[in-house]
């Protein structure tokens, strides 16, 4: 079983042993991926851990949801997954509020509507549903590993007399011997 299978499985489990307990008869027809957010479609948000599009922005006319590829337990990603199968159920209309805190708070969701986790009751559910469905078959993903890491910030050192400046590294400050300008001998510097 891929991801998306994974996925897929918890979607139907989901449906059949949580929403369905608090009457909610969630749309046959909806796309899990395991995926990046998008803010507005075009830029990619890193910090968002699922996102579900209303059928309205699909071509196919189904709801796709995305869950972050930063996050590997099972347990979280159920979590996620449901708090995402709440805005499939009303295509996106409710946003955080009404419709949706009502079927997040009836399932067992906490906290901040806009960043839900699984209260005791239904992390016990979630539990049973990885253990039936198995280890989430994905390792987790830290884009961040292939950022580079500013090496050096330079500074801008002023005199206050010429005006005359120029950038360079703490060390480079913290190392100088000669602190005057080579111009007026009136060095107050100042890091900007």
């Amino acid at each position: 079983m891929n991801r998306e299978e994974w996925l897929h499985q918890g979607y139907k489990e989901l449906g059949n042993s949580v929403f369905k307990l608090v009457n909610v008869e969630l749309p046959d027809d909806v796309k899990v991926s395991c995926g990046w957010a998008s803010s507005g479609g075009a830029s990619r948000n890193r910090t968002t851990i699922g996102q579900c599009f209303a059928r309205r922005v699909s071509d196919s006319k189904v709801n796709e949801i995305f869950i972050s590829p930063k996050l590997d337990d099972p347990i979280h990603v159920l979590d996620v997954l449901a708090h995402e199968l709440i805005h499939a159920y009303d295509d996106c209309k409710s946003g955080h509020r009404g419709q949706f805190k009502r079927i997040a708070v009836a399932i067992g969701l906490e906290g901040k509507m806009t960043a839900t986790h699984a209260g005791e009751v239904l992390k016990e559910k979630l539990q049973a549903i990885a253990k039936k469905i198995g280890e989430y078959p994905h390792a987790k993903l830290d884009y961040t590993k292939q950022l580079k890491k500013q090496s050096t910030r330079m500074i801008k050192v002023a005199c206050n007399e010429c005006e005359f400046s120029y950038r360079t590294s703490q060390k480079n400050i913290d190392n100088m011997e000669n602190k005057t300008c080579n111009c007026c001998g009136e060095w107050a510097m100042e890091a900007c």
